[in-house]
C-alpha cells in the first residue's frame, strides 16, 4: 500500500498518471530543471582535481515520457569559452522511489561507463541522479517544472 501511495504522489506531482500493472515498470511524463551539480549551484565548473580546466555546466534539463524514454540535456562551456549542448537519451524504469536508467542503443567506446541511477525525493518534486566516477560531474539535483 505504501508503494502505491508513493506512486500516486509522484504522479500527481508530475501531473500525469501512468497506468501500469503493479508488477510492471512505471513511467511518467515530467520535466525537470537542473538546480545544482555536486552540491554547487549553477553555473559550475568541473572539479579542480583533473589537473586541466574542464567544462562548466551553465544549465540543465531532464525529461521523462510515458514510453520510458528520458533525456538529460546540459548547456556547457568548454575551457576555450565555446558554448555547446550535451544531450544523452536513456530508457528508464521506476520502482518505488528508485529510477534505473539504461543507455539507448550500443556503446561505441571500448569501456562503456555505467548508466546513472536516480532517486525520487519529496513526493516527486525533486529527483537526484547519480553518475559513476567515470564522469566529470557525478551528482545532479533536479526539480520538477510546473505545468502551465
Amino acid at each position: 500500500m505504501r508503494l502505491r501511495s508513493q506512486r500516486v504522489l509522484l504522479l500527481l506531482a508530475a501531473t500525469t498518471v501512468a497506468c501500469t500493472a503493479p508488477s510492471a515498470p512505471s513511467f511518467v511524463t515530467a520535466e525537470f530543471v537542473l538546480t545544482d551539480v555536486d552540491g554547487r549551484t549553477l553555473p559550475t565548473g568541473s572539479p579542480p582535481g583533473t589537473g586541466t580546466p574542464g567544462p562548466t555546466i551553465v544549465s540543465g534539463y531532464m525529461s521523462m515520457d510515458q514510453a520510458g524514454v528520458a533525456l538529460i540535456s546540459e548547456d556547457r562551456i568548454d575551457p576555450a569559452g565555446t558554448r555547446y549542448n550535451l544531450t544523452t537519451p536513456y530508457t528508464y524504469t521506476i520502482k518505488g522511489t528508485h529510477i534505473q536508467f539504461a543507455f539507448v542503443g550500443s556503446c561505441f567506446i571500448a569501456i562503456c561507463p555505467t548508466p546513472p541511477t536516480g532517486e525520487i525525493l519529496d513526493n516527486g518534486i525533486h529527483v537526484h541522479v547519480v553518475f559513476s566516477p567515470a564522469y566529470t560531474f557525478q551528482v545532479y539535483n533536479f526539480r520538477t517544472v510546473p505545468r502551465t
